[in-house]
This record gives C-alpha cells, structure tokens and sequence, in this order.
C-alpha cells in the first residue's frame, strides 16, 4: 500500500525543512558572536550546545505556519509568533545556562540577535510566498488568455 502525501503537506514540510535551516545558521551565527563578545578570551563549550542549538531551531520553526489570512490577521500572528519566539530562545537560554538573566547587557545581546535572525527568517519566507504569488497569478493569467483563445463551441 503506498502512502501519498497531499502537495499541500509536502509543501508545509519543505517549508518546515527550509525555516529549521534558516533558524539553525542564524543561531550559530548568534551564538558564534555572543560568545566571542562576552568570552573574547576564548571558551571551551560542550558539545551539548550542538544538540541544544538543533533543539532550539526545530521548536522555533514548529510556530513558524502560513494560511490565507487577512493582513491584520498576519501581522498580529507575526507579532505573536515573535513573542513565542523570544520566549523559547529566552528560556533555553535560561535553562541551559548560556546566559546571566541578570546581566543585561547579555539579555540584550540575546534578544537582538533573536530580532536579527527572526527579521531575516521572515524576510526570506515572506520573498518565497512574494514570488509563489506571482507565478500563480501568471499561471492564472496564461490560463484565463487560452481560454479566451479557445474556439467557442456553440
């Protein structure tokens, strides 16, 4: 009995797959740069942090969900995706132990690279949205002209 997976599903899963990429390189980048702002000495880190980081990604790119919504919708839902985001890497951060949340300099250290890695995440997924609009819109146009091409049978 095979199993065939719906394109839509197949669709969410790249997506998923994709985002999970993005949010894994950014956060690298971020913990590359935190550590070398706050130990510029050097420091020995575990291998933990690895598994951590995949961890950390995967559960950010779960809230990560795109659906025909109102733009008011899609901007409340972005903001709260925001949030959700901030509260996931803030308490991993906390639970793990990469970081004081008492030194503010480090939460805030922490908090913008979680903006900079969110802002670029979004930026990227919404260009792809942008440009699967577009090619669906052609799509329709060249369909709705052969259409009108088409011989009328009577």
């Amino acid at each position: 009995m095979k199993a065939y997976i719906t394109e839509s599903v197949k669709k969410r899963m790249m997506e998923l797959l994709l985002t999970f990429c993005m949010v894994t390189t950014g956060s690298v980048f971020v913990c590359a740069v935190y550590n070398k702002v706050f130990w510029p000495q050097g420091t020995f880190l575990e291998s933990d942090i690895l598994w951590q980081l995949l961890a950390l990604a995967f559960v950010c790119s779960l809230g990560n969900s795109y659906r025909e919504i109102s733009r008011r919708r899609a901007v409340f839902n972005k903001g709260l995706h925001y949030v959700y985001i901030n509260v996931v890497v803030l308490g991993c951060g906390y639970w793990f132990e990469w970081m004081d949340i008492e030194n503010i300099s480090m939460l805030a250290v922490m908090m913008l690279g979680i903006l900079v890695v969110f802002a670029v995440v979004s930026y990227v997924i919404w260009k792809l949205h942008a440009r699967e609009s577009e090619n669906l819109n052609r799509k329709l146009r060249e369909y709705q002209q052969a259409v009108e091409k088409a011989p009328q049978s009577v």
